[in-house]
C-alpha cells in the first residue's frame, strides 16, 4: 500500500492528496485470490472488485475473516467468485470535490463502514480510494497541530487585544462557516442525550422537513406522530436500553431495532442513527434524509418493468388474456350467484373464494399487477365476510359484489395494452396457430382412399386441430416463476419440462391448466428455500422445479408431475394448524400418517404460513387445484420429504 504525504491541508482544497492505490480484482476471481492479497500484504485494509476496470465492489479485510470464520465459510467462498463476498454499497466521490465533504460522508458513514474505502472518480475514471481510517489520523494530527499554533496564540493575545479581537472574528467566521455547511446539507442533523430532549444545535433542513423548530422538543414526541401507534413502545425501549447500557457493539444494535422510514409532511424520510460521545456522556445524532424522490424513481421504475412484462405477455398470449378476461368478468357481472344455488352456503362461499384467488394469481401470471393487487384487497375484504359465515347471506354476498366492478379492476393494465398494441387488440376474432405436421396428416388422409364419410369423425379430426401440447402452457410458466423470484428475492430454479408429448383440449383444461399458478407459487414461496439457506444445508444455489409427463395408454389416461427440491411440507404445523381451525380432531390427527396428513393442504383456509400476504397464505389455493382435478375426472396425490422437496402428481382421462 502507498501512504501519501498530506501536505498543504485546506478545507476547501481537493480530495486527490488523499488518493491511495490499492490491490484490484476481477468479480470472476474466487476468493483464495483475497486471501492471498491480504496474507501477502497485511497492511492492506481492502481490496477493490472490477468489471471492465470499474469498481462494482470492495472486500475489506475485517469482513473477509469474518465471513472466513463462519461455519462453512473456507468451503462457500475460497472457490467462488468474489462477487458474492463483495460488499457493492459503496461510498463514492470526485476528485473536485472538497475535503468537507468528504468529511461529512465519513461522519455520516454506518458503523460497519467505519474503515472502509471511497471511491474516488477523476473525469468519470477510476482514480483510486481514500482510507476514511488514513483520512480520518491525517485530520486527527492536523486538528493537533492547529491546537498547539491556538496555545501560542492565545499568549500572544494576552499582550495584544488587538489581535485577540481579530481572531474571534475570524473564529466566529469559522464557525459561521461550518453551520452554513451543515444548513446547505442535503441531510438533516439533530441530536439528543439521555433526556431524550432535541439539542437547539440541528441543521436548517430539519425546520423543512418538520415545519418548524424542533429544539427542546421530546424526540419521540416529535416522531411518533408519523409511525404506527404501536412503534412508539419501539422508540421507548430502544432508548431506554440504549443509555442504560455500556458497550458500544450493543448500542448499535439497539439503534439499528428503530424504525427506519415514514412519511413527514408528504416526504418519505429515511432516519440513521449514529452513538456519538462528548465529555464522557454519550448522545444520539439523527441523520434525516429526504428520499421522496428514490422512491418515486424505484416505484416507476418497477412499473416499467411490469408494463413490458404485461406488454410481451399480451403479444404472445392473446388468446388465453381474452378468455381469462372474459371469464373474470362474467364472473364479477352476475355469473358468481350461480355458485350460490347450491344448499350449502358456506361450500358456496369457499368455491367462490377459491375462483377469486385463483384469478388473483392468473393476472400475477399474465403480467396484470395491478389489476392482482386490486383483487388481493378485495379477498381481504371477502375474508372478513367469511369469518361469519354463521350470520351470511346471499345479500351480503350481493353487497359487496356490487362495489366490485370488474372495469376498474382491469381499467390500469387494460389501457397499458390497448395504448401500445391498439384498441383492435380486443376486438379480434382469435387466431388458432395450426402445427404444419398437421395438416400434412390431414392432405395425405384426404388424397387417400380413407377419407372419412362419418360426421361425427369428420369433426373431431377438425376438432384436433386446435389441440396443443401440453408443454406449451408449461413453458408459459417460467415468466410468471422469473417474476416470483424477484418478488421473493431468490435465485431463478432451474425450470425442466420433459417426457412425453400429450396432446390437449386448451377449452377442456383450461382450469386446470390455469389452477397449476397455486402450485408453482407454493413452490416458490413454501418450499425452495431462501439462498442462505441452501448454501447451508449444502444444497446449490439455484432450486430445481421439475415437470413430467408420461402417457399410460393403456389405461387412458397421463400424468404430470411436478416437483421440486426445497424444503418439503411441515407436516407437523400442518397437522396443528388443522387442528386450531377446527378441520380434524387431535385422534384422528394422531392416527393419520404422513401421506395422509399430506392431503390436509387440500383443506379449505388451511395453510402453513403465519401470515398471508399477497402471493400466499390464504390456504384456497390447493384446493382450487384439486376441484380443477376432479371437475376433468382427475386426481392430486402429494409425496414429501423433509429437506428433499415436494412432488405433485396429477393424474387426467386422456383420448388418444
Amino acid at each position: 500500500m502507498i501512504t501519501p504525504e498530506f501536505k498543504d491541508f485546506d478545507s476547501e482544497g481537493k480530495i486527490l492528496q488523499f488518493v491511495i492505490q490499492v490491490p484490484a480484482v476481477s468479480s470472476k476471481a474466487e476468493g483464495q485470490a483475497i486471501k492471498d492479497i491480504f496474507d501477502q500484504n497485511p497492511e492492506t485494509e481492502g481490496v477493490v472488485i472490477t468489471e471492465n476496470n470499474h469498481p462494482v465492489g470492495l472486500i475489506m479485510r475485517t469482513m473477509f475473516y469474518q465471513k472466513m470464520g463462519t461455519m462453512y465459510g473456507h468451503s462457500l467462498y475460497m472457490k467462488r467468485p468474489v462477487s458474492i463476498l463483495m460488499e457493492t454499497d459503496m461510498m463514492s466521490a470526485d476528485a473536485t470535490d472538497n475535503v468537507s465533504k468528504v468529511g461529512i460522508l465519513a461522519m455520516s458513514r454506518e458503523q460497519n463502514k467505519l474503515y472502509d474505502y471511497v471511491i474516488v472518480y477523476k473525469n468519470k475514471a477510476y482514480a483510486g480510494v481514500i482510507s476514511i481510517r488514513l483520512f480520518l489520523v491525517e485530520l486527527s494530527k492536523i486538528n493537533d497541530a492547529q491546537i498547539n499554533v491556538l496555545k501560542h496564540q492565545q499568549k500572544e493575545l494576552l499582550t495584544a487585544h488587538e489581535q485577540e479581537v481579530v481572531l474571534r472574528k475570524d473564529l466566529e467566521y469559522k464557525s459561521d462557516a461550518v453551520r452554513n455547511l451543515f444548513d446547505h446539507a442535503e441531510q438533516g442533523f439533530l441530536s439528543f442525550g439521555s433526556d431524550l430532549t432535541v439539542k437547539n444545535e440541528y441543521s436548517y433542513k430539519c425546520i423543512e422537513i418538520f415545519n418548524q423548530n424542533i429544539g427542546g422538543f421530546h424526540y419521540i414526541d416529535l416522531i411518533s406522530r408519523y409511525f404506527d401507534a404501536d412503534k412508539k413502545s419501539v422508540f421507548e425501549t430502544a432508548f431506554d436500553s440504549f443509555f442504560k447500557n455500556n458497550s458500544m457493539v450493543t448500542d448499535n444494535v439497539y439503534l439499528m431495532l428503530l424504525p427506519a422510514e415514514c412519511e413527514i409532511n408528504g416526504k418519505n424520510i429515511r432516519f440513521d442513527y449514529k452513538r456519538i460521545e462528548s465529555n464522557g456522556k454519550k448522545s444520539v445524532m439523527v441523520i434525516l434524509s429526504d428520499v421522496t424522490e428514490l422512491i418515486s424513481m424505484e416505484k416507476a421504475m418497477e412499473e416499467d418493468k411490469n408494463k413490458q412484462r404485461l406488454l410481451i405477455k399480451a403479444f404472445t398470449c392473446q388468446a388465453q388474456i381474452k378468455q381469462m378476461i372474459e371469464e373474470f368478468t362474467d364472473l364479477f357481472s352476475g355469473g358468481y350467484k350461480l355458485m350460490f344455488i347450491k344448499n350449502n352456503f358456506e361450500e358456496s362461499l369457499n368455491e367462490f373464494f377459491r375462483a377469486v384467488h385463483t384469478y388473483k394469481g392468473d393476472f400475477a401470471q399474465y403480467g396484470f399487477m395491478t389489476a392482482s393487487a386490486h383483487i388481493h384487497h378485495f379477498e381481504e375484504e371477502l375474508l372478513q365476510l367469511f369469518e361469519r359465515t354463521d350470520k351470511l347471506t346471499n345479500l351480503d354476498v350481493e353487497r359487496i359484489m356490487s362495489e366490485a366492478d370488474p372495469k376498474n379492476i382491469l381499467e390500469a393494465d387494460l389501457s397499458a395494452i390497448t395504448e401500445v398494441l391498439g384498441e383492435s387488440y380486443f376486438g379480434e376474432s382469435e387466431i388458432i396457430t395450426i402445427p404444419k405436421y398437421k395438416l400434412e396428416q390431414m392432405k395425405e388422409q384426404f388424397a387417400s382412399e380413407q377419407i372419412p364419410t362419418d360426421k361425427n369423425t369428420l369433426m373431431k379430426m377438425i376438432d384436433n386441430l386446435k389441440y396443443k401440447n401440453i408443454k406449451i402452457y408449461l413453458e408459459q410458466y417460467q415468466d410468471y416463476l422469473k417474476y416470483l423470484c424477484e418478488r421473493l428475492m431468490k435465485y431463478m430454479p432451474t425450470y425442466i419440462i420433459e417426457g412425453d408429448d400429450v396432446e390437449i383440449d386448451p377449452d377442456q383444461y383450461s382450469d386446470a391448466l390455469k389452477s397449476l399458478v397455486h402450485i408453482f407459487r407454493n413452490s416458490m414461496d413454501h418450499g425452495i428455500e431462501t439462498n442462505e439457506e441452501r448454501l447451508e444445508y449444502g444444497k446449490p444455489e439455484r432450486g430445481i422445479i421439475h415437470c413430467q409427463i408420461q402417457k399410460y395408454l393403456d389405461e387412458n389416461r397421463f400424468e404430470l408431475r411436478i416437483s421440486d427440491d426445497g424444503r418439503g411440507i411441515d407436516l407437523h404445523k400442518l397437522k396443528i394448524k388443522a387442528l386450531d381451525n377446527n378441520i380434524r380432531s387431535a385422534d384422528d390427527l394422531n392416527l393419520m400418517d404422513d401421506s395422509e396428513a399430506a392431503k390436509l393442504i387440500f383443506a379449505d383456509h388451511l395453510s402453513t404460513k403465519d401470515n398471508a400476504d399477497a402471493l400466499s397464505g390464504r390456504g384456497i389455493g390447493m384446493g382450487a387445484v384439486k376441484e380443477a382435478c376432479m371437475k376433468l375426472g382427475g386426481t392430486i396425490e402429494i409425496e414429501t420429504k423433509p429437506g428433499e422437496g415436494t412432488i405433485f402428481i396429477l393424474s387426467f382421462p386422456y383420448s388418444v
